[in-house]
């Protein structure tokens, strides 16, 4: 390709190869701006993901008592570390949004 093909003036052509580009002057596959629900559907993942891991560690924890030799103890353990961690994490996220709610309550 020449430079004159691709430069004319100030206009620049310009060759769209991901389909969330603009194409012919029209808007494809563009995501939505709605930020409540985005972060409403953020938030509803990350607390199914912590309850997996409580039902997971709880299964395995239930394994291991009716069979031990089914199930390795590091496993376990590490079902419930990872279990309480996030656990931990979602609990300190809910005390700093009640937080931040009361805190915006009282500027009135």
């Amino acid at each position: 390709m020449n430079a004159d093909a691709i430069f004319t003036g100030n206009v620049v052509k310009m060759f769209t190869t991901d389909p969330l580009h603009y194409a012919n002057d029209k808007k494809q596959g563009i995501p939505s701006d709605d930020v409540s629900t985005s972060f409403s559907q953020l938030l509803e993942g990350a607390v199914n993901k912590v309850n997996d891991l409580q039902i997971d560690a709880e299964q395995m924890q239930d394994t291991m008592i009716h069979s031990p030799a089914s199930v390795d103890i590091h496993t376990v353990m590490l079902a419930l570390q990872k279990a309480e961690v996030s656990f931990t994490f979602v609990k300190s996220v809910r005390d700093e949004a009640i937080r931040s709610y009361r805190e915006l309550m009282n500027l009135r």
